[in-house]
């Protein structure tokens, strides 16, 4: 009931990390809005008459999936018309959270109040950025960040099991079955003693899909460190890990406290986690990804991760069959098996490239001992495509232009046509939109009905960019 500016609207809410000075002024802390910090909640309202008979209700809810309000305060209008209030607040743990506020004409504090002049709305915000320090998840048994651009697992990881005076807090900090050793003594035999994930680039934005991150260990060798090596491990899911190794296995660069790092690009996934696993001798660390040892000592860090935006809107349902694991900010596009077994027409590509030619020009028929068939130039398409095989156009940027001859004469074995990762090529659907302005839409439906055994694809605002895979 009622009419605009005339009887009561919430008309705007803001939080903002900081705090409200003695006589209420907000001071802005300038930075991210982060678990255990100060916020403020701000709201601008428009009061009917001298405002005396117009309340606000604020709540707030540590989880906006799932919202349990509780109540924060509740605000009389200072006067008609429009006017500002504000609260300040703790922020309690949660990655998403969100305040209410329930504006009423008379009546009682209620999270969602009935009243013909009430008026209710609610504000999701993200609770994070910048460094984080972890605290451990007993569901996870390991330390946890949430979202920031970097995560320290500070003092959690400290020492290893139970060895004499250097107990591990929440032993053993692993996702899975592995268990420490509990041989020897603090800073004298081997531990681990911090994890700390950083964004590679020192940028201050969460870790992102895509993002190439840090991992720095500060670990404690034995004698002279010759004797200990370094495994590093990633899984895209905390909750159900499936462990990667990151690079080579490392020996201790000395004794005592050392540091040793290694970097690797964020998969897709929400709740991921890296591991550390610290050896006295070169042992098998099995299929949980860590040794047994009696002096060795396994720790796990988990990280919050944010969607990449292009991958996240454009992820394609699951065709059959594997795809390769391609670190990068990139939407997987399903292998068809059958691709290799279609005949296939070739696409102009500035030029015309003959199918089955090698390397050297001669004529490639069947296989090569141990590599099995070679598959069809990415620039064939079957005749079930969206579009004709004259529909489409590869054409090289201006800047790409002196390696033409190179892309055109690219072997065949090559399962993306593409080049050196210096050059560009931008691909124009004739008929469908100009260049640059193909719709997301119609480039996934042309890739995913043709059979071209196409692997990756990432997407930039106008341009296009395909990478050589050379193999399956």
């Amino acid at each position: 009931s009622g009419s605009y500016h005339s009887d009561e609207s919430i008309d705007q809410i803001t939080v903002t990390a900081g705090d409200l000075s003695s006589v209420g002024n907000p001071v802005p802390s300038g930075g991210y809005i982060v678990e255990g910090g100060r916020a403020y909640v701000t709201v601008k309202l428009w009061c009917w008459s001298s405002g005396a008979s117009d309340h606000a209700d604020l709540y707030l809810s540590s989880d906006a999936s799932s919202p349990d309000w509780q109540s924060l305060t509740t605000i009389t209008c200072p006067g008609g018309g429009e006017q500002t209030i504000r609260h300040a607040f703790d922020v309690p743990s949660g990655a998403v959270q969100s305040v209410r506020v329930n504006f009423r004409y008379n009546g009682s504090p209620s999270t969602c109040s009935n009243g013909s002049y009430d008026d209710h709305d609610d504000l999701i915000f993200a609770v994070g950025g910048g460094p984080q320090t972890a605290s451990f998840d007993a569901g996870l048994g390991a330390p946890k960040c949430s979202f920031g651009s970097s995560c320290d697992s500070v003092g959690l990881l400290n020492g290893r099991g139970t060895i004499n005076s250097g107990n591990e807090i929440n032993k053993p900090n692993t996702l899975n079955t592995c268990s420490d050793g509990n041989y020897g003594s603090y800073h004298s035999d081997e531990s681990i003693d911090k994890i700390v994930v950083t964004r590679a680039d020192g940028a201050s934005g969460d870790f992102t899909e895509g993002d190439e991150v840090t991992i720095t260990a500060s670990i404690w060798c034995w004698s002279t460190g010759t004797s200990d090596y370094i495994d590093f491990y990633y899984a895209s899911d905390a909750a159900n890990p499936v462990w990667n190794q990151i690079g080579a296995r490392l020996r201790c660069p000395g004794g005592q406290s050392q540091t040793v790092s290694r970097n690797f690009v964020l998969p897709q996934g929400g709740l991921q986690a890296v591991r550390v696993n610290l050896m006295y001798g070169s042992g098998n660390p099995g299929t949980n990804k860590c040794t047994t040892g009696g002096y060795d000592d396994t720790d796990d860090l988990v990280i919050s991760v944010k969607p990449n935006a292009i991958a996240a809107s454009m992820a394609l349902p699951s065709r059959g069959g594997g795809h390769d694991d391609v670190q990068a900010a990139i939407v997987f596009i399903e292998h068809d098996v059958n691709a290799d077994r279609e005949a296939a027409a070739l696409v102009e590509l500035n030029g015309s490239v003959r199918a089955g030619d090698g390397e050297d020009g001669s004529s490639n028929t069947g296989s090569k001992a141990g590599k099995g068939p070679e598959s069809a130039n990415a620039a064939t398409v079957s005749s079930t495509s969206k579009i004709s095989a004259t529909g489409a156009n590869l054409s090289l940027l201006p800047s790409a232009q002196t390696e033409k001859k190179q892309i055109t004469n690219a072997p065949m074995r090559e399962r993306v046509a593409a080049v050196e990762t210096r050059n560009v090529i931008s691909l124009n659907v004739m008929g469908l939109k100009p260049m640059n302005k193909v719709d997301e839409n119609e480039m996934l439906n042309l890739l995913h009905e043709s059979s071209t055994g196409l692997k990756t694809i990432v997407l930039g605002m106008t341009t296009i960019c395909l990478r050589t895979m050379l193999q399956r």
